[in-house]
């Protein structure tokens, strides 16, 4: 009895520690498959995944693995590719990444790379967002391919021709061709700084063709008329022929004349600087004057005699200017306000506003004390000789 419970005991406790090796294998295997891994399905469109993408590839993202690969379908020329991205990864990747399909190395497996722009997007990459992949790393077998197409179009006996002929041409000239590339080398190093401007040439060379082509039937229109204008030369070249003899002999002329007063012809034009910047400066004030003196002329014609002899004139006996008084009437040049027309070529001959018009003026600082004119009689005012010889305020029994 006893010996049947031990046996008995043994296959229960062979049984469970089967179990549990089955289920350590089971779930290490689920585990190592992501089985339980939170993943979101991103697909990846690309014109082809490559000879050596497969089912599992890595998908990585600033070089780390985020997910892999789970399936690869083809249809109208393009591969899809469904990728499982870990649900905290995807967070990271910016909704404007794009995807390159790339290996380590040239017979590696590839993988999916997504790359982030240089100006990332706020907002991440949406769970089933659909991406497309930019470039395809190339693989060893495209470039047999490609150059297998190349050879079979090759003839064999004109390539062997065209080799033994740039054979025969370098030997011997080993030296002269190393130094060319010599040269070659340093044109191309001045060049290079220079690509940027010649770039900038490349892209205005648009825009001047373009000039060109709408000023072209004025350009055809003139090479039409180079034949008539020709001949029209040829046969006034004895008059064109006289005509530069007297232009060179006056300038001959005109030498012999002014070389003489060369530095008096520098000087005055260095002395017409200043007047001439003047000039320029008030030039606005020259058209209107001019108007102004017109208009005088047709207005004020008649009030100083017009077709009939005789002076039209209104008199009247105003209070004199203030006497000089020092040093309240010294000047001061300090004046300025230009160039303005002040109304010019308006002229106003009537009254406006019940009152005479008076022409507008302009206040300048040329005085320490403002003028004022009188506005009462000034009585027993000193004379010119109290001024010329003894002072505005010398009495006239000095005299």
């Amino acid at each position: 009895m006893s010996d049947t419970s031990t046996r008995r005991a043994v296959r229960l406790a062979g049984t469970v520690l089967a179990s549990v090796l089955v289920a350590l294998t089971v779930l290490t295997y689920l585990a190592y498959n992501d089985a339980f891994a939170d993943t979101k399905p991103i697909t990846v469109v690309s014109p082809r995944a490559g000879l050596v993408m497969e089912d599992g590839g890595k998908v990585k993202f600033h070089g780390l693995q985020i997910g892999k690969v789970t399936s690869i379908s083809y249809a109208n020329d393009q591969a899809k590719l469904e990728l499982a991205v870990n649900a905290k990864d995807l967070r990271l990747i910016p909704s404007n990444a794009t995807v390159r399909i790339a290996g380590t190395t040239v017979f590696g497996a590839k993988s999916v790379e997504f790359l982030a722009p240089q100006k990332p997007s706020d907002s991440s990459l949406r769970p089933g967002a659909t991406v497309t992949a930019e470039a395809v790393a190339l693989e060893v077998n495209t470039v047999f391919e490609n150059l297998t197409r190349l050879l079979g179009r090759l003839d064999p006996v004109s390539l062997n021709a065209t080799f033994t002929a740039l054979s025969e041409g370098l030997r011997g000239n080993g030296d002269n061709f190393g130094q060319g590339l010599v040269e070659l080398d340093q044109y191309l190093d001045q060049l290079n700084p220079k690509l940027p401007a010649l770039q900038q040439d490349f892209r205005q060379a648009g825009q001047v063709g373009q000039i060109y082509g709408d000023a072209a039937p004025d350009i055809v229109r003139i090479l039409d008329n180079l034949p008539a204008l020709s001949r029209t030369v040829v046969d006034q070249q004895q008059d064109l022929k006289a005509t530069l003899l007297a232009a060179i002999g006056l300038g001959n002329n005109g030498y012999e004349t002014l070389a003489p007063a060369e530095k008096d012809l520098t000087a005055a034009l260095q002395r017409l600087r200043a007047p001439a910047t003047l000039l320029g400066r008030y030039s606005p004030e020259i058209p209107c004057t001019l108007q102004a003196i017109s208009k005088a002329l047709v207005t004020f014609t008649p009030l100083i005699g017009g077709v009939r002899p005789g002076l039209f004139l209104t008199n009247s006996f105003p209070l004199g200017a203030p006497v000089y008084t020092y040093p309240d009437s010294l000047p001061i040049v300090n004046a300025s306000g230009g160039p303005n027309c002040r109304g010019l070529p308006n002229i106003p001959t009537k009254m406006q506003n019940g009152s005479w018009f008076r022409s507008p003026f302009l206040v300048t600082d040329n005085a320490y004390i403002p003028y004022k004119p009188l506005e009462e009689l000034q009585v027993n005012a000193p004379d010119t000789l109290q001024y010329l010889y003894n002072g505005a305020f010398a009495k006239r029994s000095e005299f």
